[in-house]
């Protein structure tokens, strides 16, 4: 297999005054035929949040993305060819604390950072990035 992208997935931590860490996107493209065995938890709830603060999206496996085959999984066996992609998506963390609160100057960092939009800072910071 070939890991065709690792990056942070933007608006993944949890929302807060102090903001949950962000989680990452892996795409992985298999250059041969096989078995790809996820395992993985917490695909149907999402991380805690605390006092006030945002849950992130939970985890997330995609086989397939893109195709009719396309179907999201949690612990599973999964036969693949050469050519066939997964996307694994790792939740962030929860948000700590009333969003609102967060420092403004702290909003326009993880905007130019990349760690949150500036439609998320505008819609859930009420902060222009």
């Amino acid at each position: 297999m070939f890991f065709e992208r690792v990056e942070i997935r933007t608006d993944s931590g949890g929302a807060g005054r102090f903001r949950g860490g962000c989680g990452l996107r892996r795409d992985i493209r298999f250059v041969s035929s096989g078995e790809f065995l996820s395992v993985i938890k917490k695909t149907r709830s999402a991380p805690w949040a605390l006092a006030g603060g945002l849950s992130p999206e939970p985890n997330q496996v995609v086989v397939f993305p893109g195709t009719d085959r396309e179907a999201r999984v949690s612990t599973r066996r999964t036969a693949v060819v050469a050519g066939d992609r997964v996307s694994l998506l790792t939740a962030g963390g929860g948000g700590h604390g009333d969003p609102g609160l967060r420092d403004p100057e702290a909003v326009r960092r993880d905007v130019a950072e990349g760690y949150v939009s500036a439609d998320a800072a505008r819609e859930t910071y009420g902060v222009i990035a």
